[in-house]
């Protein structure tokens, strides 16, 4: 992404983030309804233990999601009402927080995909 600079081009990007943010929320639940689903009447012991490491890590995930998200909130609202000034979470930061869970919400959702086929 290119670096935003302006106050109105920071929030265009932030509130991008959030809708992508919200978008992953629901494909994560999405999936953990069907993790519930495929699982239904397994028993073996290693195939249990498989479904329930992508039950945690849909439930961190989520977790995670909710934390970036109010971080952007709150750099949102930094931006808005000082725009001239530095901010308590640099917008790379932010940005940097947001890549790392992005790029980990696509691993997980591909390792399950993966796992049920």
């Amino acid at each position: 992404m290119i670096a935003a600079t302006e106050p109105q081009e920071l929030l265009s990007e932030c509130n991008q983030w959030r809708n992508n943010l919200r978008h992953y929320r629901e494909q994560l639940n999405g999936l953990k309804n069907q993790l519930y689903q495929w699982a239904a009447g397994k028993t073996d012991p290693d195939l249990l233990k498989e479904i329930e490491h992508f039950h945690n890590q849909f439930h961190i995930q989520l977790i995670n999601i909710h934390d970036v998200k109010h971080a952007i909130r709150e750099h949102i609202h930094q931006v808005e009402h000082h725009p001239n000034f530095g901010h308590k979470i640099p917008h790379h930061h932010l940005e940097g927080q947001y890549q790392t869970l992005v790029a980990n919400l696509e691993k997980l959702q591909n390792d399950f995909r993966n796992f049920i086929s």
